[in-house]
């Protein structure tokens, strides 16, 4: 385990775990000033690839999906399909998809996005930090504002996610091409 990580770091852990163990839905609201979600914790990715590693921040600036999933899961092989339609229809419009791989192994991960034809950006997390993160059981997808800051909290699988995940998104969406952001 890592103890020495800074307490800036430890916060929005803490915060964004009590939020999913509190089983309430994370909503900041309609974007109004002060009415904003906490900022995603600083996690460190690892591509599925062996590429360099990724730091969440990356993705700041766009609407942010992190969706966390596995091979084994049933209601993820539903949902990830869902995922990516989505993702095609809107990456021009800012929109990304971070896939974490909570397998044990990434063996056999390769295989299964052939299967199913996906072709989201996959990642992988040192150990440890999915519990500091607070998932618990998946799929579990978290949308961020441009900000990173936690817009809603999606846990387990249900037909209509992605159509409340598009109609969050489209207010996000727009402001970031009107230039507006949050």
């Amino acid at each position: 385990m890592d103890y020495d990580a800074p307490m800036k770091r430890v916060v929005p852990i803490v915060v964004l775990a009590l939020l999913v163990l509190s089983g309430l839905p994370v909503n900041a609201g309609d974007g109004q000033p002060g009415d904003r979600g906490p900022v995603f914790p600083s996690i460190v990715l690892r591509p599925l690839d062996g590429g360099d590693a990724v730091p969440i921040e990356t993705f700041r600036g766009r609407p942010t999906l992190v969706t966390f999933w596995a091979t084994w899961c049933g209601p993820c092989r539903a949902e990830l399909p869902e995922i990516q339609r989505l993702y095609d229809q809107l990456a021009g419009r800012g929109f990304v998809v971070v896939a974490v791989n909570v397998d044990r192994s990434p063996r056999g991960v390769g295989a299964f996005l052939e299967r199913l034809k996906l072709t989201l950006p996959v990642y992988r997390l040192e150990e440890g930090v999915l519990a500091r993160l607070g998932v618990r059981s998946i799929p579990m997808n978290v949308l961020l504002d441009a900000d990173g800051r936690v817009v809603q909290l999606y846990r387990g699988y249900s037909p209509g996610m992605v159509h409340e995940l598009r109609r969050e998104l489209e207010p996000l969406l727009d402001r970031e091409q009107g230039g507006g952001g949050a």
